[in-house]
């Protein structure tokens, strides 16, 4: 007992000085910090804040005090992890209807609300104090400070601005780092979003991978403009690996995801210049279980992506179930940051699609194949049933449209060898329709695979 009380006073004043310094921007301090962390100094404040998390909820959020008192008895620094694992999960339903009972704070100390883009159904509605808004800001500039980006940057926002309230997050947070931000939106045209990139020496552009990507094939940068571009930060949305590299030849700079869920705070974690993942960041735990069971799954293996906010004020969420596919990347990384990381993500639960012969599918399985095609701008695919047979409508957005590209996208979607056996032998499957259009459903966050049969499976 004397050990946690002297670890947790250590720890405490620890976090203290880091505060202060944040507070003064004091950038040189907080990149020497980062480099003297150690999976040992990881442990320690991670237990930390799981105790300090838990009995911050059981105090005052109405849904996981009775859920939580009964544990804090025998709650320790020793136990805390396996302890943890025993609360029930928290549904993004819960979130959505009743946002109210997770408050943990007086509504007069409500700060700010945020809302999730909706893009899974009703928009979820978030609640800050202003504690909660210093952290989200922070955890944008942990993003920029590993990727490289100094006080001197000129940053483009290309985010849609509004009540998503992410693009406001990060404008926040580069006008704490003293960057010059130019908050352009994405309703500007393409032509208009060059000329500020061009006039005003943009070094950094910050986006959606599918707004910037099209971006990138719709302008050519000056040769000095694209040389001052040095970063392209990205989330919201995965990047298959052809389009990182026509955005990066396009545009200059180096690409770096982000994750992040409005609902848990907005970043969540990083890249780092490996390119090999997400670094989580300490405020956050994180767990892989079976969608079907919520039983972990080893090391290594993909499932479903569950979340703890371990410092979240206002609304804390205690294993909230991301719906977000990914797996656990175990080993170091090479950069030296021993924080923990997950892999690109592969798609959600809700994403996967049961195609012909029992196949599950995500739309990862279809970027790798339709987006090296260079005369494909954008593409979606709704599966019908025709005849008792599964039908792929694949929606082409191009300038382009002809028999021989209808050919093309046929046969690259035939060199998925699941699909194509299911075409040709089990003949589970309809050969794929091939629409041609001009124009993309208006959505910020607009599904690549949906499920239009009677009874989707």
């Amino acid at each position: 007992m004397a050990l946690e009380k002297f670890l947790f006073f250590f720890i405490q004043r620890r976090i203290k000085r880091m505060r202060k310094r944040i507070q003064k921007n004091d950038i040189a301090f907080l990149k020497k910090e980062i480099t003297k962390i150690t999976p040992k100094t990881t442990d320690y404040l991670l237990r930390f804040n799981i105790i300090n998390g838990l009995k911050h909820a059981a105090k005052n959020s109405p849904y996981y005090r009775s859920l939580l008192q009964p544990i804090l008895k025998e709650l320790s620094f020793k136990n805390c992890k396996t302890i943890f694992r025993k609360i029930p999960f928290t549904t993004q339903e819960m979130v959505k209807e009743h946002p109210e009972q997770f408050l943990a704070v007086p509504r007069e100390k409500i700060a700010a609300l945020d809302f999730t883009y909706g893009s899974t159904g009703h928009r979820k509605v978030i609640y800050n104090s202003p504690w909660d808004l210093t952290a989200i800001i922070n955890s944008y500039v942990l993003g920029f400070i590993n990727c490289g980006l100094t006080e001197k940057e000129v940053v483009q926002i290309v985010y849609s601005f509004g009540i998503w309230g992410v693009a406001n997050n990060i404008l926040h947070a580069t006008l704490k780092l003293g960057f010059l931000a130019l908050p352009t939106g994405n309703y500007l045209s393409f032509q208009e979003q060059k000329e500020f990139i061009e006039k005003f020496g943009t070094t950094a552009i910050l986006g959606t991978p599918s707004y910037i990507y099209n971006l990138a094939k719709e302008i050519t940068l000056t040769p000095e403009s694209k040389k001052k571009i040095k970063v392209i930060m990205m989330g919201g949305e995965g990047l298959p690996k052809h389009r990182r590299k026509v955005i990066e030849e396009s545009l200059g700079g180096e690409i770096f995801l982000n994750y992040g869920l409005n609902e848990l705070g907005g970043g969540i974690g990083s890249e780092c210049k490996e390119h090999a993942g997400y670094h989580i960041f300490p405020n956050f735990l994180f767990e892989i279980v079976n969608p079907q069971t919520g039983e972990p799954v080893p090391d290594g293996e993909f499932g479903e992506l569950v979340i703890t906010t371990l410092k979240r004020e206002a609304m804390p969420l205690i294993r909230y179930r991301t719906g977000d596919i990914t797996r656990v990347l175990p080993e170091p990384c090479a950069c030296g940051l021993p924080l923990p990381r997950i892999d690109y993500l592969k798609g959600r639960v809700d994403d996967r699609i049961v195609i012909g012969s029992a196949e599950k599918y995500y739309p990862s399985h279809f970027d790798e194949v339709l987006d090296p095609l260079e005369e494909v701008k954008d593409y979606w695919i709704e599966v019908t049933e025709e005849d008792g047979r599964d039908t792929l409508n694949v929606y082409i957005l191009t300038n382009n449209g002809s028999g021989e590209l209808e050919e093309k996208v046929i046969q690259k979607l035939l060199t998925i060898k699941s699909l194509k056996i299911d075409i040709e032998q089990t003949k589970t499957v309809n050969t794929p329709n091939i629409v041609f259009v001009s124009k993309a459903p208006p959505s910020a966050k607009r599904r690549r695979l949906v499920d239009k049969r009677k009874k989707g499976r």
